[in-house]
């Protein structure tokens, strides 16, 4: 078992802490007269950070569903042009909102083949950069997205977050070869700069559906009246995937390394011209080239961390560092973060145009997010006695 190879002792030491000492009516992060445990973080991360991110998530698909059919409806009208412009203003506010709960991948959110409880919720939504257009443009000609096995049949790198912004943002030509069906058999150019535009715009429409119902699956899976996630997270309910509640806080831990193997590694160290670019740099395989939005995209990346390294409203690891005598650690992953912050919102354009033309900016990004994952790969982790993700373990950039 995996949670047999993890050291125990100094991990006992941790888990005989009290929760709360008598019945208290305080603020939940004023541990003035609060012993912090295992078991109050493993609480929080429902209740306190998953599900509000998911609620605001579906507040903003809702909105979207709405300027998408407003698109839909405007195409033949003087109206168009903004219509399609409040649609992508609210696929942005939109993907902003999922780009936090991108940290927070455990449980349902996360893959089935990699963390205790996965079932692959995320790649439904987003599965960037595991992106086809070519293929999109393929399912806007076949027009085939109200049948009811679309999304069971078709791979995800055809629909999700990513499929609606290349559409929001296409030109009219297609991104597919000239060899490929829709080119070779004249289908695309048969549709015309109208038909393709309407195909679009109804296709978008049936991709914004979509995400809602894997929001509410989402938000149902966490729920403590659906399949309770957050429950089991805190082993406080029946049944979970968790032997241990070690193993449910490595969980957690594993999920913040979210910002060390994507945010640092994938979306600024490769286009940077690290990892596996294989030249100077990379700029046209940053996340969201079509919309502008990656830099906006980092920026969520690290509020969703803070909010789970911090355990929202509720108690975090910060509070858990404290409790053990080392809050000097939880204030060095905090000032970093703000360091972080304060570097992408000093950027101002698209990542791709960045790189090229302010590199030493983008590295300076770079850097401060390698500076908050440094402090989890090092001090923290053997404070917190916390195996580190096989795939961060042997990162050095």
């Amino acid at each position: 078992m995996l949670n047999e190879l993890r050291p125990s002792l100094s991990w006992m030491t941790i888990g005989t802490l009290a929760v709360v000492v008598g019945c208290l009516t305080q603020d939940p992060k004023d541990t003035t007269s609060v012993s912090i445990g295992v078991s109050d973080v493993l609480a929080a991360v429902g209740p306190e950070v998953v599900l509000p991110t998911a609620e605001r998530f579906l507040v903003e698909v809702d909105a979207l569903e709405i300027t998408l059919a407003d698109w839909e409806s405007s195409l033949d009208s003087t109206d168009r042009d903004a219509a399609q412009l409040a649609a992508q203003e609210q696929w942005a506010a939109t993907m902003l909102a999922w780009q936090e709960l991108e940290v927070m991948q455990l449980g349902p959110a996360a893959s089935s083949l990699a963390a205790l409880g996965g079932a692959d919720i995320r790649d439904e939504i987003y599965s960037w950069p595991t992106v086809n257009t070519c293929r999109v443009d393929q399912e806007t000609v076949e027009e085939d997205w109200d049948s009811s096995d679309f999304f069971t049949s078709n791979l995800v790198n055809s629909y999700g977050l990513d499929a609606l912004e290349y559409i929001l943002w296409a030109s009219a030509d297609n991104a597919c070869p000239a060899q490929v069906d829709i080119n070779t058999d004249g289908s695309w150019d048969n549709l015309g700069e109208a038909g393709v535009r309407a195909n679009r715009a109804a296709f978008a429409r049936a991709l914004a559906a979509d995400l809602r119902s894997q929001g509410e699956a989402l938000h149902t899976a966490w729920s403590p009246d659906g399949g309770d996630f957050s429950g089991q997270l805190a082993l406080e309910a029946d049944t979970g995937p968790y032997a241990s509640e070690q193993e449910a806080l490595n969980a957690v831990f594993d999920a913040l390394f979210y910002l060390e193997t994507e945010t640092k590694d994938r979306k600024l160290a490769h286009p940077l011209g690290g990892a596996d670019c294989g030249l100077d740099a990379c700029p046209d395989d940053v996340e969201h080239l079509d919309s502008g939005l990656g830099v906006a995209a980092i920026e969520a990346n690290l509020l969703g961390f803070q909010a789970l390294f911090t355990g929202g409203a509720g108690f975090g690891f910060d509070d858990l560092l404290a409790e053990v005598g080392h809050g000097d650690l939880s204030d060095q992953v905090l000032a970093d973060l703000d360091t972080a912050l304060a570097a992408a919102a000093a950027l101002d354009g698209p990542l791709d145009a960045l790189i090229t033309d302010q590199p030493d900016d983008v590295q300076a990004l770079h850097d401060a997010v390698k500076a908050v994952s440094d402090v989890l790969k090092g001090d923290l982790a053997t404070v917190l006695v916390l195996e580190i993700p096989a795939e961060a373990a042997g990162d050095n950039d």
